[in-house]
């Protein structure tokens, strides 16, 4: 099919316009390292840079130079617009640059040669360093956290003979550690969850799918849904405020510090406080792997939608980091030496996953600089001289730490983004 069967009426703003020639270019931002007495340089790879559209619009009869005026008015407006591309459709772009050209030969119309800018962030869906890609990594990272522990737990069940002293102590630190976890049900108000509530000792597996169920019926009672469900940003009431309260009750809730089983005997043995330990750093690494997917939540809707500030998003990466680390100290002193390793290992990956999506998020956002105050007045009027709409005046408050301040003076240097 040749494109002329599909050919688009052109237009920018919802201005019309003839197209004589239309062009679209891109390029690859590379960096290029030199280093003394070496020959050539070392690349790196910056990404793509953004397409431009190369236009040669043409304007004629009688009316043109009406038709022309209200083109160029388009095109100086601020900011960016809507362009149908005849061929490629929709795009967000930005004027960049343009000239009007008259002839002699041409006497009833002129020549206008417009750069259109592409305004998008392309984010490729299987790249490894596409945001999306990086929220499931650590998703699965999650799985595998959880199942190491699940692991290590039916091995020692398993593998091990208990006394009666011993299997009371089990039992109790088995209840205790579940009913750990169920707290997070009463935070969320969630309710309705049918457990299986079988011997731990005979079925260590059908005691962590408890586990597990406890936190996925709790996570439904959060306004980012459930374990599966993708935050959506400011939908309804939803902000950023809920967004990090959210996060915040999982948390903790659920802290692996806070998970500390005591044994039911006036005297333990070595043996129940090492039995007692072992039930204690299961359950810490299936509390991490649970906040964990929380932060995911959230950075996942952050990518879609951005509501929280950066600072909010290091503190999250950083207290989710902390989280692991004392997941990996409970499960190196009570594990034994081949599932600490394995799982020290995949909770250490699943922190590092996490601050790549952090990192991937923050990078999503245009560079933060600091910028005088074009005008003197409320924030919404600086908000509105600054970027051309009132409605950025919430993240200028933000950003500045203004809280109740009413007036803003011209001159006054603000943190704002570059865009």
């Amino acid at each position: 099919m040749a494109w002329q069967d599909t050919l688009l009426d052109a237009s920018f703003r919802g201005v019309p316009f003839q197209i004589e020639r239309v062009g679209r270019a891109g390029d690859r931002a590379v960096a290029e390292h030199q280093y003394p007495y070496t020959n050539g340089a070392e690349l790196e790879d910056m990404g793509l840079g953004p397409r431009r559209v190369r236009v040669r619009a043409v304007f004629f009869g009688d009316g043109y130079e009406d038709e022309l005026a209200e083109f160029i008015d388009a095109l100086e407006q601020p900011g960016t617009g809507d362009l149908v591309h005849p061929i490629h459709g929709l795009m967000t772009v930005m004027s960049a640059s343009w000239e009007d050209e008259h002839d002699a030969d041409f006497v009833d119309g002129a020549v206008v040669h417009v750069i259109f800018v592409e305004d998008s962030i392309r984010e490729l869906v299987f790249a490894d360093n596409s945001t999306s890609v990086m929220t499931d990594a650590i998703a699965s990272g999650a799985e595998s956290c959880r199942a190491t522990a699940d692991d290590a737990l039916a091995r020692f069940v398993g593998s091990t003979t208990f006394d009666l002293p011993r299997i009371s102590v089990l039992t109790d630190a088995f209840s205790q550690a579940q009913g750990f976890v169920s707290r997070i049900l009463s935070i969320t108000g969630s309710s309705g969850l049918l457990l299986g509530a079988l011997d731990p000792l005979l079925y260590p597996r059908a005691y962590a799918a408890d586990l597990l169920a406890t936190v996925d019926r709790a996570f439904q009672g959060l306004s980012f849904g459930g374990r599966n469900m993708v935050y959506e940003g400011p939908v309804v009431a939803l902000t950023a405020v809920s967004a990090i309260a959210d996060f915040n009750v999982v948390r903790t809730q659920l802290e692996p510090s806070t998970v500390v089983l005591v044994p039911n005997v006036p005297v333990p043995s070595a043996v129940m406080l090492a039995d007692v330990a072992i039930v204690q750093a299961h359950a810490r690494v299936h509390c991490a792997a649970a906040i964990a997917e929380a932060a995911t939540i959230v950075l996942a809707g952050e990518a879609d939608v951005p509501v929280l500030q950066r600072k909010d998003i290091e503190q999250l990466t950083a207290q989710t980091r902390t989280v692991c680390q004392r997941a990996i100290d409970a499960a190196r002193s009570a594990l034994d030496r081949e599932a600490s390793g394995q799982a020290s290992a995949v909770l250490a990956t699943l922190a590092w996953q996490l601050q790549e999506a952090a990192r991937a998020v923050i990078n999503l956002r245009p560079p933060l600089v600091r910028r005088e105050s074009p005008v003197s007045g409320p924030v919404r009027l600086v908000a509105h001289a600054m970027y051309g709409t009132p409605d950025r005046a919430s993240e200028l408050m933000a950003l500045n730490q203004l809280g109740r301040r009413a007036l803003i003076e011209r001159g006054e240097m603000l943190y704002a983004y570059a865009r």
